[in-house]
């Protein structure tokens, strides 16, 4: 297992005013253990797990007494509000392009009790932080993507066309986006892995 990266140190009084601000825009979420999801793919779509799959994970989340943070870039706002309307819940947020820097993106990992992510920038990122996170993997392999933090857990179904995305082929898939490798991955499968590490996390509120 390589050495994870140091921790990013912040100012005094820097992690509590993003969670000050957090909770004055969204008033909904304080007292409440807070899971963020990453559900776009970013530019390559074929990385992310199914709309429905997230929608069905943070309904369930939702209603075992969490609050569910979207987050994402500003491009990503479109799947956030979808997400949001999906669960109908006011203690699901849509912070798409709501922090303005990664450090302040790693001060609102602070907040929160556990991040889900497909292969992208925030299961890297996270390493950085104590932040418990699920990472979701597919046309990419978690052998060499894997994240760096020794709090993260990987889904990955190594079927046999998988991983196609390499600098070799241009990252062009021959499933043509039928990402089969991240559509077997069920809610209920990360469902119970996300109660289990959020029984283990100690997140503040």
């Amino acid at each position: 297992m390589p050495v994870g990266p140091p921790h990013l140190v912040f100012a005094d009084g820097e992690l509590a005013e993003v969670a000050e601000r957090l909770h004055a825009d969204f008033p909904a979420i304080v007292g409440r253990r807070l899971v963020l999801v990453y559900p776009s793919g970013g530019i390559l779509p074929i990385r992310a797990w199914p709309f429905d799959s997230y929608a069905t994970l943070c309904t369930r989340l939702l209603n075992a007494g969490y609050a569910v943070g979207v987050i994402g870039l500003n491009a990503d706002r479109p799947i956030g509000q979808a997400l949001v309307t999906n669960c109908a819940s006011k203690y699901c947020i849509d912070l798409t392009g709501y922090t303005r820097s990664v450090r302040e993106l790693l001060a609102l990992f602070h907040r929160s009790a556990l991040l889900i992510t497909n292969d992208g920038g925030p299961g890297q990122f996270a390493a950085l932080t104590p932040i418990p996170s699920i990472v979701l993997f597919g046309p990419e392999t978690p052998h060499l993507y894997r994240s760096l933090s020794a709090n993260a857990y990987q889904f990955y179904l190594p079927l046999a066309c998988s991983p196609c995305l390499t600098a070799y082929n241009h990252r062009v898939s021959p499933c043509d986006g039928d990402n089969q490798c991240l559509k077997q991955i069920l809610p209920e499968q990360v469902l119970a892995k996300a109660q289990e590490m959020l029984s283990r996390s100690s997140q503040p509120v």
